[in-house]
């Protein structure tokens, strides 16, 4: 038995590797050409639409909508770009007008169109600093103070959101994102589910929708890690039988300097010559610690971020080994399946093209067991909605294998 779904910014397809097991995704929608041919060679390209979600007519929506057999959508899954509502960011969060940042209203823009059962959203923590974010809540929940709907023709939904660390959740490195799940309300009114904001200005719910996965803590970096048995490398390696284990070659100064890092966890703060550190590192009060250390086998990685390949832009140092981590290792690190491909150029084959691109895909993309412990539950309430349903071959698109 599988449920319809649709995943909005499907990036290089991390969600969507969660969501084939109990999903049939009806469409994916992926803007950059580059990563839609990562998800296209992963999860096929029949039912992906590589364009700006702007530029997508409600014509070609209903098109897809045709595809439910006239039944409502069970999950709207949506990843917009996080890179305008991140903490880096040198816009206030008041006043950041990144064009980016009002893609999340495209999110309300389907649901109106397909009346999902239940969404799926996930971005960085700082989005719930975001006035933006406030009105994309207040229009998910559309709910007068009284608990009837605002506005007639649009769903309304008992959200729940929080921020996470998905090492919380079976991934092997600190992560914090903010992940949100909405289940469509049928019954009026519904005083529970209205959006109010604090003192201080931050969003809440009165009741928040009572539906969480229970949090399953990730094994260390090594005891993921170890049962992939991947191969040594020096650096500016790659593994032959694998071409995305490849690592960047380090300059002769920075292999002085991973040489002289202690393994597993070792930072700059331990060189024992003065020479190795950079001027700009010994200024006081300098941030970026991490830059120039190794992750910890007995620990949990940093956050994998569009930098990890580079020794230089944080602690992607090996634990052991004398170099940066590999594609394969930031992959694996990201919880995408060993067997998980990614190509670095349009149309490309798996891991041709631009190394930058693909940690680009790594870094920005959902981890696949953060999403799974989000949408199996999600499935689970939908089997046990429709075990109880008196009419079960009435209840939403399901499609039976």
């Amino acid at each position: 038995m599988k449920f319809s779904a649709i995943d909005l910014f499907s990036g290089a397809g991390g969600v969507s590797e969660a969501l084939k097991k109990h999903f049939d995704i009806k469409c994916a929608v992926e803007f950059d050409e580059i990563i839609a041919s990562t998800y296209a060679l992963n999860h096929g390209s029949d039912h992906l639409l590589v364009k700006d979600i702007r530029k997508v007519k409600k014509k070609k929506w209903n098109k897809i909508k045709n595809k439910l057999n006239g039944e409502n959508l069970d999950l709207l899954v949506a990843t917009p770009p996080c890179q305008g509502f991140s903490r880096h960011s040198r816009k206030k969060s008041v006043t950041n007008a990144d064009d980016r940042n009002k893609l999340i209203m495209q999110v309300v823009r389907v649901a109106k169109i397909f009346q999902p059962n239940y969404i799926l959203f996930e971005n960085v923590d700082n989005i719930i600093n975001f006035k933006i974010f406030h009105v994309f809540l207040s229009l998910l929940s559309n709910l007068c103070p009284k608990g009837y709907k605002r506005d007639l023709n649009r769903p309304s939904y008992h959200l729940r959101f929080e921020v996470v660390d998905a090492v919380n959740f079976g991934v092997p490195q600190h992560r914090k994102r903010m992940i949100l799940i909405g289940k469509k309300i049928n019954e009026f009114p519904n005083t529970d589910a209205i959006i109010k904001e604090s003192v201080k200005g931050i969003p809440y719910v009165t009741n928040p929708l009572p539906l969480w996965p229970k949090p399953e803590k990730a094994p260390t970096l090594g005891k993921h890690l170890e049962k992939y048995n991947l191969s040594k490398l020096d650096a500016g390696g790659v593994d032959e039988k694998d071409k995305l284990h490849r690592c960047r070659n380090l300059s002769p100064d920075n292999l002085v300097r991973i040489r002289a890092t202690p393994h597993n966890g070792g930072s700059r703060s331990e060189w024992r010559e003065d020479r190795l550190v950079l001027e700009c590192h010994k200024k006081k009060n300098v941030n970026f610690g991490d830059v120039y250390g190794r992750m910890n086998f007995n620990d949990y990685a940093p956050t994998i971020t569009c930098g990890c390949l580079a020794y230089t832009k944080g602690r992607f140092g090996h634990p052991l080994e004398d170099r940066a981590i590999s594609m394969r290792e930031a992959a694996l690190i990201q919880t995408f399946p060993l067997y998980y491909k990614f190509t670095g150029k349009k149309g490309g084959k798996a891991y041709e093209g631009s190394s930058e691109n693909i940690a680009t895909q790594i870094g920005n993309a959902v981890p696949v067991k953060l999403a799974e412990s989000f949408v199996d539950l999600i499935y689970n309430q939908l089997i046990n909605e429709f075990q109880k349903s008196p009419f079960p071959e009435q209840l939403v698109g399901v499609s039976k294998e």
